[in-house]
């Protein structure tokens, strides 16, 4: 196992300073539970930041959240490239040569590892992960057909997870239809005039 800092940059996010002809576009924690469930958020756009650590969003970038109980994870997809990270987030940009952006996601959304990142979490209020204790999270490194075989996994149960929560849903919306149909019925039929013998 290498910690982090060894298989992947690791940078900060930037201050958002917010103007409604910026063209620059910034993508907030918030925008994670969005993207996570394939919806494209709206994004604040604003004044390019000018400092050194401002890398804009590309293909493989995962990021992670630096606030909150829980540490958010997520493989950038083309819906945010070309954007930066703001402060409540860690732009985390793999060594290709040396480890898979999907899983190292997978990786850092284990349940095992998100208590290992929440113990090193800072604060009461809105606890906060250190830079440091990200880059020092120690990441295991099996051969990247390896890795690639993992992630192929972990994509195929994320990908069933989705189509049963939507079929979850879909059954709940025309159960309810049904009952609403039934209703409608017995309204229908309960409102017309009685005949008498």
């Amino acid at each position: 196992m290498l910690e982090l800092r060894n298989v992947a940059n690791v940078l900060s996010g930037v201050a958002v300073r917010e103007t409604a002809q910026g063209a620059a576009r910034f993508v907030r924690l918030s925008d994670l539970s969005e993207l996570k469930a394939g919806r494209r958020p709206a994004l604040a756009c604003g004044e390019a930041p000018a400092v050194a650590r401002a890398l804009t969003i590309e293909e493989g970038d995962v990021l992670v959240g630096a606030r909150g109980a829980a540490t958010d994870v997520c493989l950038a997809n083309s819906a945010i490239f070309g954007a930066f990270v703001s402060l409540d987030l860690y732009l985390v940009r793999p060594n290709k040569t040396r480890v898979n952006s999907q899983f190292l996601a997978t990786f850092l959304e284990l349940p095992s590892t998100q208590t290992l990142l929440a113990s090193g979490k800072q604060g009461s209020d809105l606890a906060r992960l250190p830079k440091d204790a990200l880059e020092k999270t120690k990441v295991p490194l099996p051969s990247l057909h390896t890795q690639s075989l993992i992630a192929g996994l972990a994509l195929a149960v994320e990908t069933e997870s989705k189509l049963l929560r939507n079929l979850t849903d879909l059954k709940a919306s025309l159960g309810r239809e049904a009952v609403a149909g039934a209703i409608r019925a017995a309204s229908a039929h309960g409102s017309s005039p009685r005949s008498h013998a």
